[in-house]
């Protein structure tokens, strides 16, 4: 396992890279962190996702693990767009969530997008993670009660929403061209 850094706590997000600044273990130190803080303002479940990055899988799965430990229940949306994690938290009846991406970074960052009971968590917010985390007050949660796991497919409530705002004054064809992404 890393040491925790304090540089991976970035003023809008947490983001490291894979292996070097970020693994498993500090995902899972954050999962306990964002757990705690989620459990102080009366949220009892975390929604979470993850990008297609290949480290995606073991972080969030380690994310997970650390948000259990500190007595949250997780519902795992798996592989999803990050406005889909912020979807779920209105209507899976849960206020936070936690999307795991690198964003616009190189394939070897990963990271944490993050809101905490309805509003997206930055600044002074994110560094009390990382001081929970250094200071260890994240422990004591581990005795917690752990929480529940299920996964859950948003994937049709997103695109039905999405669609359910479009009204079309006449039949149209339409072409998208996505590029290379």
């Amino acid at each position: 396992m890393l040491p925790i850094s304090k540089s991976i706590f970035k003023a809008y997000d947490i983001r490291g890279i894979v292996g070097k600044t970020l693994d498993a273990g500090i995902a899972r130190q954050i999962g306990q962190a964002f757990g705690a803080a989620a459990m102080a303002k009366g949220e009892k479940t975390v929604i979470i996702g993850r990008d297609g990055r290949l480290s995606g899988p073991e972080l969030a799965a380690a994310l997970a693990i650390g948000l259990q430990d500190a007595g949250v229940d997780v519902i795992d949306l798996g592989l999803v767009a990050t406005p889909m994690v912020y979807f779920a938290t209105h209507v899976l009846g849960a206020q936070s969530g936690i999307m795991v991406t690198g964003s616009h970074n190189p394939p070897d960052y990963n990271g944490f997008k993050m809101v905490l009971a309805g509003e997206a968590i930055y600044g002074d917010t994110i560094q009390q993670l990382y001081q929970a985390i250094a200071n260890g007050d994240t422990k004591a949660t581990v005795s917690a009660p752990t929480g529940s796991y299920r996964q859950h497919d948003i994937k049709d409530a997103y695109l039905q929403r999405i669609v359910s705002d479009t009204r079309l004054a006449r039949p149209m064809k339409i072409v998208v061209d996505c590029g290379n992404g």
